[in-house]
């Protein structure tokens, strides 16, 4: 019997570079029958997206399990991947960003779990990050349990490449919310374990590459980030007591400062930390999350 077809997302947007090893690394999965869905998340016919073109016509012209999508206009990897989901056709849909890559048996180990358990609507993985070649961290173990509030409250950084799920039920959980710019995947997560649960897979089956700079926080924006996270996913986060609710926040509050540090902005940091607040119970938990990430 056929394997169900399993389609890989993949949003690009100015790092074309490294998209060849991205497709080549699903190409290489020892799960057969995938497709790869390259949604070209750039300005139609600027200079990104002529060479995107040229390069899916120069090396996968004759690989029919590479499908090329331009959008009409850019705007952010939120519509990119939803665009790709709707154009799926796999049972099942999976993501990897145009400078990540996923080790061979990541598709098969994932596919054979979901086969395994259909009452999990999906699954993820570890991760090791790498610089310049070199590994420099990754994603610790965990489990699923309370995984809702490990996400929002970030003790748990899970990420779209590492992620398989159900496409019937990504798409009833909203998919991802269009006017984020950042903590997209966040949101994903959330508001998919509102609808199925996810387990996770405690093996090391993607490569994250930390060398481009696209993604790197900016103060100011980073701040309009997580206004606009918490507004995404309030209904959500209403539902926690308010302990929780603080515990939540906190976390958040915590990347801001530690950015502001980074870049000597002292007044941000000593904000959020009246913000915070001096209970001594915020900085253990923190020191926890460092140490479980």
């Amino acid at each position: 019997m056929k394997e169900a077809l399993i389609s890989c997302v993949i949003p690009t947007y100015k790092r074309s570079e490294t998209l060849t090893r991205a497709i080549d690394s699903v190409l290489s999965q020892t799960y057969p029958n995938m497709e790869v869905i390259v949604v070209d998340d750039n300005n139609p016919d600027d200079e990104y997206s002529q060479y995107v073109r040229t390069l899916i016509a120069d090396n996968y012209a004759n690989e029919p399990r590479v499908r090329y999508l331009a959008q009409e206009k850019h705007i952010n990897g939120a519509v990119a991947r939803n665009f790709g989901v709707a154009h799926a056709d796999g049972e099942y849909v999976a993501f990897l960003d145009d400078d990540d890559e996923w080790r061979p048996e990541k598709v098969r180990r994932q596919a054979d779990y979901l086969n395994a358990h259909p009452e999990v609507g999906g699954v993820t993985c570890l991760y090791s990050i790498y610089r310049n070649g070199e590994v420099i961290g990754g994603l610790k173990p965990y489990d699923s349990e309370n995984l809702q509030l490990k996400v929002l409250s970030r003790q748990v950084s899970m990420s779209t490449p590492t992620f398989m799920g159900r496409k019937d039920l990504m798409v009833q959980s909203g998919l991802f919310d269009p006017t984020l710019l950042r903590h997209q995947e966040i949101q994903f997560f959330t508001d998919f374990l509102n609808v199925a649960s996810i387990e996770p897979i405690n093996e090391d089956l993607v490569k994250v590459h930390a060398d481009s700079e696209i993604n790197r926080p900016n103060l100011e924006k980073l701040i309009g980030v997580k206004e606009a996270f918490f507004k995404s996913v309030e209904k959500t986060i209403a539902k926690y007591d308010k302990k929780t609710q603080r515990k939540i926040r906190n976390a958040h509050h915590f990347e801001v400062i530690y950015v502001a540090l980074r870049q000597k902005r002292l007044g941000i940091a000593f904000k959020y930390v009246f913000k915070i607040g001096f209970s001594v119970r915020a900085y253990i938990d923190v020191f926890k999350r460092y140490r479980s990430r």
